[in-house]
């Protein structure tokens, strides 16, 4: 491990003092801390007591723009092709009964950094421990102050403060080094461990998961899901599908050569770290996840854009955290 990975994590220790805090290769696994004075049933039960009505109702919608930190930087060309063949990393596992409206895998995410709150979206993806959340890496970890997102919560299938399958508290959370060191929005990428609700229920057994494609088509049908503020303030699911695209060239140049798609959706802050759904089917609620919602440029107004999920963004956070 080079000096800087040694002295970036002894600044992450300080900083959220009694985490546990590794690194595997591009792999940030934070285990979220169990304070000394309570165990870990009455951690979690405080989590969930900390989102009143009132810190819900004055939840900042979490929002990411590269215009403020625009930068070039020379183009990588070392993908190998190999790489870019599309392929499944983990299948649909949908509801046997008809699905609600709405996909009820998708849901919202509620944090803290400091003293301040804010709201994201993100979505149950299929894994061993049917505990897996994936969302926005600007939604776990705050790259100017270098801290991680405490008192997370994710909530499916919200809507207006009703939470039809209860409150699951964050565990761990895992994310890239490339996002949390260089914020490279093509890493903005996030899996959040959540725990099981106040009935011992995992999440994925009660809302069904979304599976994920690895190197999928830039262009392609494509269903987004999140809660944006301009939805009703974040407190309905919201909802844009259409064809994706290659972002633009200024685009892709000015945000370190950003390698992922934009649509065209009218969604804003609150909708980070939604899902970008292919072969999505209505009645089950299922698809195949491809990206997040990670940014919106005044470059492009009127698109938002997703990192292209790989094997170096989110298929490596998958296959780490899975089974844990």
């Amino acid at each position: 491990m080079s000096l800087f990975a040694v002295l970036f994590i002894l600044g992450f220790i300080s900083a959220n003092s009694g985490a546990a805090i590794g690194s595997n290769s591009g792999v940030f696994h934070y285990e979220v801390p169990i304070p000394r004075s309570q165990t870990r049933h009455e951690y979690l039960r405080s989590v969930i007591d900390f989102w009143t009505p009132e810190r819900i109702a004055s939840a900042r919608p979490m929002e990411s723009s590269f215009d403020a930190n625009i930068r070039v930087s020379p183009l990588d060309i070392q993908e190998i092709e190999a790489k870019n063949t599309e392929r499944l990393l983990a299948a649909p596992a949908p509801l046997s009964l008809k699905a609600p409206v709405g996909p009820p895998a998708v849901g919202k995410i509620y944090f803290s950094f400091d003293k301040l709150t804010y709201m994201c979206s993100g979505s149950v993806v299929n894994a061993a421990n049917r505990d897996t959340v994936v969302t926005a890496g600007h939604c776990v970890y705050n790259n100017t102050a270098k801290v991680f997102a405490t008192n997370l919560i994710f909530m499916p299938h919200y809507e207006n403060n009703v939470r039809p399958h209860g409150t699951f508290p964050a565990r761990s959370i895992v994310t890239t080094q490339e996002w949390m060191a260089k914020v490279d929005y093509t890493h903005d990428v996030a899996v959040v461990l959540v725990d099981i609700n106040d009935e011992n229920e995992h999440v994925q057994d009660l809302t069904g998961a979304f599976g994920i494609s690895l190197n999928a088509p830039e262009v392609g049908t494509t269903h987004l899901f999140g809660y944006p503020a301009n939805s009703e303030k974040g407190e309905v699911m919201d909802t844009c599908n259409g064809q994706t695209a290659k972002p633009s060239a200024i685009v892709s140049m000015l945000s370190n050569n950003f390698k992922g798609m934009q649509i065209t959706c009218g969604m804003n802050g609150g909708s980070s770290g939604g899902p970008w759904i292919r072969s999505y089917n209505s009645n089950t609620g299922s698809g195949l996840q491809v990206a997040v919602t990670s940014f919106g440029s005044s470059l492009a107004p009127g698109k938002i854009h997703g990192p292209l999920f790989k094997e170096a963004n989110i298929g490596q956070l998958f296959n780490f955290a899975k089974n844990k």
